[in-house]
């Protein structure tokens, strides 16, 4: 199936809050800001990208899935995002992208909508510090990473490609998606903190949700929260 061809805008507040605009969108729409001044991450954190510098880009897609699938499109666009990265690069739950030294490079913000009790789209949101990166000691760039300049449009555009394919993947081999995003978890095996919850994370359910296994042998169920990676 063809897709719209990527959208590029010199600048604007919000690729999401654009897409949104767009009722009638088709699935696979994509939206490029070369410099993003109002977007949003998780939890309402300010995301901004300055001109010239990373990739703010929104996908608007229309799946045929039930809302219980819903957050497997996250965890297939973070898989998606990883690779797009690279073969270092690894997933901390539920969606943040790491470099090989355990900093954030990219995130994923997913804003879903219904229609009549039934997923109607869901709009896609990615960042990822190609050049730069906030000036925080969490945060880096793919650039100080490896010292290498990338084409960022041609970088968006195999996005794209990859999260409308993964989305894809999700109808069809859910269990691929699930055994895909594992293999590239930072998270699984490693000793987590997630609000009062601390132990090992030990696996992820089809829904997203983390399984953490506490010290006194009781098991979490997470199904929204903040990793933090103690061990």
């Amino acid at each position: 199936m063809s897709l719209p061809d990527l959208e590029i805008v010199a600048a604007t507040g919000s690729t999401n809050a654009d897409l949104r605009m767009r009722e009638d969108a088709p699935h696979g729409t994509a939206l490029l800001a070369l410099c993003q001044t109002a977007g949003k991450g998780r939890l309402g954190r300010i995301w901004e990208s300055p001109e010239g510098e990373n990739i703010a880009l929104s996908v608007l897609l229309r799946p045929d899935l039930p809302l219980a699938r819903v957050p497997m499109l996250c965890l297939s666009t973070a898989v998606a995002t990883a690779r797009v990265c690279g073969s270092a690069y690894t997933i901390k739950w539920p969606n943040d992208i790491l470099a090989p030294d355990g900093r954030k490079v990219a995130g994923i913000l997913a804003e879903l909508e219904t229609r009549e009790g039934a997923l109607d789209r869901v709009i896609m949101g990615v960042g990822v510090n190609v050049m730069s990166a906030p000036p925080l000691p969490t945060a880096v760039s793919l650039f100080e990473v490896d010292g290498v300049e990338r084409a960022r449009i041609g970088m968006a555009e195999e996005l794209v490609a990859a999260i409308v394919s993964g989305a894809e993947q999700v109808r069809t081999d859910p269990e691929g998606v699930l055994d895909a995003w594992r293999s590239r978890s930072a998270t699984l095996g490693a000793q987590v903190r997630v609000g009062e919850v601390s132990g090992i994370a030990t696996g992820i359910d089809a829904d997203g949700a983390l399984w953490v296994m506490a010290q006194d042998g009781q098991r979490h169920r997470i199904l929204a929260g903040d990793v933090e990676m103690i061990g």
